[in-house]
């Protein structure tokens, strides 16, 4: 009984406020219009989730690489004879070159953007979740203190370290044309077909198991 007379009562109130805002409009003004641009008002001062707009911001700095990266591949195309392995490895140089060379300022940080700290945050926690057999495991294949560079080309005499699936389905999905490595628990983005790596996270990696 006490939920219902609160709930009249709140129910007058915006009645009146309501009244009262139809009363101080002109004659013939749209009362509908006016409600649309209050409610657009209120969205427009409602705070912004930081984790949508970071993923927004990263999608379009995706974007903006691909659009790069197509400009530059049209000058290479595809080997259509793919049993001829140094035709692909020759076209997969050029290819990596002419990116580097398309986006000579490039620096870590450029591509993930603002959704480095989430990031980050995915990569420890992950690292923190997992046995000291496990963590020893995904260092095994690589030398100590290796460092990659963007526009750097991945070593081809180092194991394509992949990302365990658990901290890969936490990610931000992206095109097909990428793809998340973590090299010495640093997650970078590389380029498939140029074999290029385009981006390294910024920022402090879990420690390393002795």
């Amino acid at each position: 009984m006490l939920k219902l007379r609160r709930w009249h009562v709140l129910r007058t109130v915006l009645a009146l406020m309501f009244s009262a805002l139809c009363i101080g409009l002109p004659a013939g003004h749209d009362v509908g219009a006016t409600t649309v641009a209050a409610a657009a008002a209120v969205a427009r001062q409602a705070p912004v989730n930081p984790l949508a707009q970071s993923m927004a911001e990263f999608k379009k700095r995706v974007d903006a690489y691909l659009q790069l990266r197509k400009a530059v591949t049209d000058k290479y195309p595809e080997v259509k004879e793919t049993g001829n392995p140094a035709k692909i490895s020759e076209r997969e140089k050029n290819l990596g070159k002419g990116i580097a060379l398309a986006r000579p300022h490039a620096k870590a940080g450029d591509v993930f953007g603002p959704v480095s700290h989430q990031l980050l945050k995915i990569v420890e926690d992950d690292w923190n979740s997992r046995s000291a057999a496990d963590r020893k495991a995904l260092l095994s294949e690589l030398p100590p203190g290796i460092q990659l560079k963007v526009n750097q080309a991945y070593p081809t005499n180092i194991p394509l370290a992949t990302v365990p699936p658990k901290l890969l389905a936490q990610l931000p999905m992206i095109p097909e044309e990428l793809e998340y490595r973590l090299i010495n628990r640093r997650l970078l983005l590389r380029d498939r077909d140029a074999n290029l790596i385009v981006d390294v996270l910024v920022g402090t990696e879990p420690k390393r198991a002795e």
